[in-house]
C-alpha cells in the first residue's frame, strides 16, 4: 500500500510563561485515545521505538502525525495513529506523564529495565552536574522569551489600537459563510503547535498546513494584532458551525491563536510574519485593510525598536537551547553506554506486533 505523507506538529515548547504542554489531551477519558507512555533515559531508544511505529503505520497506508520535540527539534516526542486513536508519547520531562486509569486509558512502556544501573551510579554526579547545566540553560531561554514575549505583545497591543473592528467583523462573518460548513452537530477541537523556538532557532512546520488542507488563506500581519482577532472570530464560528478544527496556539503567547485548520473542510487560516515564516502561496489576506493607517504610522517607530528587539531575544533564546542540546548530548551518550539495545529491540518488537493487530 502506498505510504501516507506525515504531518509534523510539536506538542510542547519553551514559552515565555515556561515551558508550554499540550501532552496531556491525550490522557482524557473523553478524548477516547489510547495512549502509550513511554519512559526511559536520554538516548535509550524512545524516539527510536517512535520512529518504528510511524514507519509501520505509513507501510500501512495509516495516517500519521510526528511529534517533535522543540529541545532536538530532529528527535520524536510523540507519535499519533488518528485512524486507531492510538498515541505514543515521551512520558519524561518537561511533558512527564504518568498514568491516572492504568490499562484503560494510558499503558506504560519503560524501557528503564534495559540499563545498567551499575554504570549510571559510577557516573552520578556527572549525570547530575549535566542535568542541572541543562536544566539552567532553558530557564535562560525561557527568560529571554519572556522578554520577547513582552515586547511582542506591547507590539500587538500598539496596533490593536488602530483596528477597524467592525469592518474586520463583518468581514469574518462573510469569510465564515464561504469556507465555513454547517454540519448540525456540536463542534470538536484539538490543539497542535505549528512552531516553536528551537535549538536550531524558530522551526515552522509549514508542509503541514498544505498535507491538510488544499485552501489557504495567509493573513499577513507583521503585529499579530489583526491575525489574533480575525482567527478568535472564526474560531468561534466554526465552533458554532459544528465544525472539527485544529487550532494552533502562538508557541511564544499561547493565550492567543496563530494558525486554524479545518482539514474536513479542507481549509486553514494562517498567520505570516517574521515568527511565523510561511513560504508565498495561497490567498492573501493584507491586515492593513483593517487598521486605520494614519494612527499606526504615529506607532511605526515604536513598533519597529519592537520587533527588532523581541528578535534579539528570540535568537538569544535559541542559542541558549542549542547549548543545553550540546549538554544533552553529553548526558545521551553515557545513557547509550549504559543501555542494551538488544533488549530495547525486543521490546520495540513486541510493542510493534501489537499494535499491527489494529492496523
Amino acid at each position: 500500500m502506498e505510504k501516507t505523507v506525515p504531518c509534523r506538529w510539536f506538542l510542547g515548547c519553551n514559552s515565555q510563561n515556561g515551558f508550554y504542554s499540550l501532552f496531556e489531551q491525550f490522557t482524557l477519558p473523553a478524548a477516547g485515545w489510547r495512549c502509550i507512555l513511554i519512559k526511559g533515559g536520554p538516548g535509550t531508544g524512545k524516539s527510536t521505538v517512535m520512529k518504528r511505529v510511524a514507519r509501520l503505520a505509513q507501510r500501512r497506508g495509516q495516517p500519521v502525525e510526528e511529534i517533535f520535540c522543540s529541545s532536538d527539534a530532529a528527535s520524536l516526542d510523540g507519535v499519533i495513529l488518528p485512524k486507531t486513536k492510538t498515541v505514543l508519547l515521551d512520558a519524561t520531562p518537561p511533558h512527564a506523564l504518568e498514568p491516572q486509569f492504568p490499562g484503560a486509558v494510558e499503558q506504560p512502556f519503560s524501557l528503564c529495565g534495559c540499563w545498567n544501573e551499575d554504570i549510571l551510579r559510577a557516573r552520578r554526579e556527572e549525570i547530575v552536574t549535566l542535568g542541572e547545566e541543562i536544566g539552567g540553560l532553558h530557564r535562560q531561554a525561557v527568560r529571554f522569551l519572556s522578554g520577547a514575549g513582552a515586547l511582542l505583545g506591547e507590539a500587538r497591543r500598539l496596533a490593536a489600537e488602530t483596528l477597524l473592528r467592525e469592518k474586520l467583523s463583518q468581514y469574518a462573518r462573510r469569510l465564515a459563510d464561504r469556507e465555513l460548513p454547517r454540519s448540525g452537530t456540536p463542534g470538536r477541537e484539538e490543539l497542535r503547535l505549528l512552531s516553536a523556538v528551537t535549538d536550531r532557532g524558530q522551526v515552522m512546520f509549514h508542509e503541514t498546513i498544505p498535507a491538510l488542507c488544499s485552501r489557504v488563506y495567509c493573513i499577513e500581519d507583521p503585529h499579530g494584532a489583526v491575525a489574533a482577532q480575525l482567527l478568535s472570530l472564526l474560531r468561534e464560528e466554526a465552533a458554532g458551525r459544528g465544525c472539527a478544527v485544529i487550532a494552533c496556539p502562538c508557541p511564544l503567547s499561547p493565550e492567543k491563536l496563530d494558525h486554524l485548520l479545518l482539514p474536513e473542510a479542507g481549509v486553514a487560516f494562517v498567520t505570516r510574519n517574521g515568527l511565523h515564516p510561511l513560504p508565498p502561496g495561497g490567498k492573501i489576506i493584507r491586515a492593513e485593510r483593517f487598521t486605520d493607517k494614519a494612527a499606526l504610522k504615529v506607532r511605526r517607530v515604536r513598533l519597529r525598536f519592537l520587533q527588532k528587539t523581541a528578535d534579539t531575544l528570540l535568537r538569544q533564546a535559541g542559542l541558549c537551547m542549542a547549548a543545553a542540546h550540546r549538554q544533552h548530548d553529553r548526558l545521551e551518550s553515557i545513557y547509550i553506554g549504559a543501555t542494551d539495545f538488544a533488549a530495547v529491540d525486543r521490546l520495540a518488537d513486541g510493542l510493534l506486533q501489537k499494535l499491527a493487530e489494529d492496523m
